[in-house]
């Protein structure tokens, strides 16, 4: 059978064409899997720990050297949490969400509120009754009831008051350098990371200038996390140390500094948790935190500033729970000590996390 030149040559391009995504169809499936893998949660249950309330993958007031999500090194992951701290005389909600790259790379976001609840009113009447006092006045009730900020000779509205909240933004950045803390059972080094966190305080104008103290700051640490996997009574067992290197007052809720400057401090901090079985952990936090003088370093409002600047080591008791990947739940005891002037700070501590 004669077949026109015509008709062989379009034969002959489509069955070019035809073995060209022959070829190209394993290349092509082989990227279309790999595009859906991007984003996975590849990682064992608990590698992302939970989140600490400043946003990064850690304990409840530690970050770890872990990477958040459960992405591996060619994937993505994700998270997002909600924690919630009910002290004595005060409470702080803090919520964000950071992004895990490739168990490299973590960027993370975490709004924190906290409230001064009736403490807000106690604080201003003492501020009154130090100012009075040492003017040699014997306030009375609607002088000590007054806006502190008012009775100090300040523009603008009340320090406190009832309810007042102190919030700020907090946006950190984690690189993990060395070390994975599963794949490292043969190895003495830890998993290391350093991070960075840029603070923003929207504490009012007048009050950081009373306190003399900076709204925004930046805060550092190395963080080392070890993972032993038949560690303690041949459960699980995990050791994270940190080194801050920070000039936060209460973590950047009071504000960065003191009417000294702005003198950065190197802070201990450590963690050690037992995972009891695959799904819930048991351990402890400590972190230290810097002290600032605040409001006076001399004069007759010194008590006032010595009372306020007063600071303790952040502690807790934690369990947290890994149903599965997709969640976490953690109950803390916390003891925050002195928090401005109000001692025995302790309390309820309570995490949800998201991985995805």
């Amino acid at each position: 059978m004669n077949i026109p030149k015509r008709k062989w040559a379009r034969r002959r391009r489509i069955s070019a064409v035809v073995c060209a995504l022959g070829l190209a169809l394993p290349f092509a499936a082989q990227g279309a899997i790999g595009q859906a893998s991007l984003f996975g949660q590849g990682r064992l249950l608990g590698t992302g720990a939970v989140t600490a309330v400043d946003g990064a993958a850690g304990g409840g007031i530690n970050p770890w050297a872990v990477i958040s999500g459960y992405g591996t090194n060619q994937q993505i992951g994700a998270t997002a949490f909600y924690s919630h701290v009910l002290l004595n005389n005060y409470n702080m909600d803090a919520y964000g969400a950071s992004l895990g790259i490739f168990n490299r790379i973590e960027i993370s976001y975490a709004r924190q509120s906290f409230s001064l609840g009736n403490t807000g009113t106690a604080l201003d009447q003492a501020i009154n009754a130090y100012a009075y006092g040492l003017a040699g006045v014997n306030p009375s009730a609607s002088q000590l009831n007054a806006p502190a900020s008012q009775t100090l000779g300040l523009s603008g509205p009340a320090f406190f008051g009832n309810n007042y909240q102190l919030n700020q933004d907090i946006v950190g950045l984690k690189v993990r350098l060395f070390g994975d803390i599963v794949y490292d059972q043969n190895w003495w080094e830890p998993q290391v990371s350093v991070g960075v966190d840029f603070h923003h305080n929207e504490m009012p104008a007048n009050l950081a200038a009373t306190l003399g103290v900076k709204r925004n700051g930046v805060s550092y640490y190395v963080s080392a996390t070890k993972v032993w996997l038949d560690g303690l009574f041949g459960l699980t067992t995990l050791a994270n140390f940190n080194l801050d290197i920070t000039d936060a007052n209460q973590q950047g809720l009071l504000g960065f500094g003191g009417v000294n400057g702005m003198g950065y401090k190197v802070e201990p901090a450590a963690s050690v948790g037992v995972f009891l079985n695959r799904h819930v952990v048991l351990g402890a936090e400590y972190r230290s935190m810097p002290q600032n003088q605040l409001i006076a370093n001399a004069g007759p409002l010194k008590p006032l500033g010595d009372a306020v600047s007063k600071t303790s080591a952040w502690k807790d008791v934690y369990v947290a729970w890994f149903p599965y990947k997709a969640l976490s739940l953690t109950a803390a005891y916390v003891n925050l000590g002195t928090i401005a002037t109000e001692k025995n700070q302790s309390g309820l501590y309570l995490s949800l996390t998201t991985s995805f």
